[in-house]
């Protein structure tokens, strides 16, 4: 038994030294370190790959800031198209696809859609018809007529539009407001004073200049039983007339009504 025992000892000496055992205990050991990495490191980060998460919500952003957030968390961007809206500058996104709040996995794509502005339309020509034509095709053409004001002009006819505030073919979105300057005709030898008590102020205004007159001050008065803005008194007497050097520096004030709480000059 000893004999036996003893060989044995020599037999496995003899592999130690020959380099099997050895291999076989760092092997064992490396078995280790191996599994330790994968439960501790690669495993957890394998598993995260592909975790749901929330989507942010980017819309109403310029499109840089949106790229900057959503590549900052993981996820790729990518424009889908673009289309007018009245809402948001030219730029900015207007939708995103999966929407905000979704959860979906990391590195997924986030379709946007930008805006490209407000829908523009070339302004029309106003210069050479009559100021009800200039409002009507401004209307067709989604626009507003802006401030009125009124010249007289040996060339163009009274009524007829002389200039226009922005130039024909320029592009503007729609509700531009659009002011025009209307011929008065021929400067004529006497300027009558037109009578404007019991009109609304902003009537009052085109109606004196129409005439040729400017408004000067504007009183306004406390008065039950008229709606706010009516003209009540006007400074010059209806039907007086003029020369035009008279009536260079003239000015017809007016006092307007108002609701009782307050009065004043204006």
């Amino acid at each position: 038994m000893k004999s036996l025992w003893s060989k044995m000892k020599s037999f496995l000496s003899r592999l130690w030294h020959v380099g099997f055992f050895r291999k076989l205990f760092f092997g064992f050991v490396g078995l280790i370190l191996v599994a330790l990495v994968m439960d501790q490191f690669i495993m957890p980060a394998y598993t995260k790959h592909g975790k749901a998460v929330p989507v942010p919500d980017v819309t109403r952003m310029r499109y840089e800031d949106a790229r900057d957030i959503l590549e900052s968390q993981g996820f790729k961007i990518v424009k889908m198209e673009e289309r007018f809206d009245s809402q948001y500058p030219h730029g900015y996104v207007i939708e995103q696809t999966p929407r905000a709040g979704s959860q979906v996995k990391e590195g997924r794509r986030i379709y946007v859609i930008l805006s490209k502005g407000p829908r523009r339309f070339p302004v029309p020509k106003l210069v050479g018809i009559s100021e009800r034509n200039a409002k009507l095709l401004l209307s067709r053409y989604g626009m507003v007529l802006g401030e009125k004001s009124y010249e007289y002009s040996i060339t163009v006819p009274e009524g007829v539009v002389i200039r226009q505030s922005i130039a024909p073919e320029v592009e503007v979105p729609m509700g531009t407001k659009i002011d025009i300057v209307v011929s008065l005709g021929a400067v004529p030898d006497q300027f009558v004073v037109p009578s404007v008590i019991g009109r609304t102020l902003d009537d009052a205004r085109e109606i004196i200049e129409r005439a040729g007159f400017r408004v000067g001050r504007i009183r306004y008065e406390a008065v039950e039983d008229l709606l706010p803005e009516t003209v009540i008194k006007q400074s010059i007497k209806a039907g007086t007339t003029f020369t035009p050097e008279e009536k260079e520096n003239l000015t017809i004030d007016l006092v307007v009504s108002i609701l009782p709480e307050s009065e004043g000059v204006h």
